[in-house]
């Protein structure tokens, strides 16, 4: 009676025991919560998929937008995989930028009064960590087209991020391009606009400045809107004579617009071509509420 009464008890110990040393060999512990598994699974993504690519994206925001349009469009482009955004921001619409941000997303942009455009900086705060944040004058004037008057400086703003699963450090500037800088007809400057073609001089060089001083380890990423005429950029006088190739960045811009393309603009991300990291694949959101389309570039570690 004792003897079978017992033999239960002892195939439940052995069980016990053959689990436990089942779990153990698979990884699981009987302890573990479902946070801490969903916690697990999350650096392990981490570590195995941003190690070798990361997102970038630049965004022109309408003037006058309200937080829905705003959260609209920027959901477009996280949803394209960017964890950093660079916004050509129109002045007033600060708190409603940073309502439409993501609780896990930081906001930087200059601080005083600034200029038009203040084009700010917002990064995923799970995925990259701030190390370092600045305003810069890029421009010191701008015209107005209609008046011929000058308008106010613009800024640029720059930002080193280091990326939380790879360790690798990027040093990006978001800023904004003149206005109407393109002659219609032959796609060079428009001299007709001399001031505002002398304004993408002096911000051309100062983007360099910017990228010349940045250590060798930080990767310098540039990421801007460009207002221009017929998407035109074809003379050593603007944007791939001026930055992109003095530079060796390589940039999304594909020529001239697709039919149908929302504004008359082009939203460029640039990277250096001597980086680890390269442009491998760039996407172009359009079904915006602002009328400028939306560029999420992915960089690849190169093989």
């Amino acid at each position: 009676m004792f003897f079978r009464a017992a033999l239960p008890r002892v195939l439940a110990r052995s069980t016990v025991v053959v689990l436990t040393a089942v779990l153990l060999l698979t990884g699981v512990t009987p302890a573990s919560s479902p946070a801490q598994a969903r916690e697990a699974d999350r650096s392990q993504a981490g570590a195995a998929g941003p190690s070798g690519r990361f997102s970038i994206a630049t965004l022109n925001l309408r003037k006058g937008m309200r937080v829905a349009g705003m959260r609209h469009d920027i959901n477009q482009v996280i949803g394209g995989g960017a964890t950093v955004i660079g916004f050509q921001e129109r002045l007033f619409s600060r708190p409603a930028l940073r309502a439409s941000l993501p609780k896990s997303w930081t906001l930087l942009m200059p601080s005083g009064p600034t200029g038009t455009d203040d084009n700010p900086i917002a990064f995923d705060k799970d995925v990259w960590e701030l190390q370092k944040t600045w305003s810069v004058l890029l421009t010191g004037k701008t015209w107005r087209r209609q008046t011929g008057r000058i308008a106010h400086d613009q800024y640029g703003v720059v930002a080193v991020l280091r990326h939380r699963a790879s360790g690798h450090v990027i040093r990006s500037v978001s800023f904004h391009l003149p206005n109407h800088l393109h002659n219609r007809r032959t796609g060079g400057p428009n001299y007709a606009n001399r001031g505002g073609v002398e304004a993408m001089w002096r911000m051309a060089y100062r983007v360099r400045v910017l990228a010349q001083n940045a250590p060798e380890e930080h990767q310098f990423v540039a990421m801007c809107d460009c207002n221009v005429t017929s998407n035109r950029d074809t003379t050593d006088h603007l944007v791939k004579g001026r930055i992109t190739k003095p530079l060796r960045l390589e940039t999304n811009y594909a020529g001239k617009p697709r039919k149908g393309a929302v504004g008359a603009g082009i939203d460029y991300v640039m990277g250096e071509r001597g980086s680890d990291f390269r442009i491998r694949s760039y996407r172009s959101y359009r079904k915006l509420a602002t009328d400028h389309p939306g560029i999420v570039a992915t960089f690849k570690r190169r093989r």
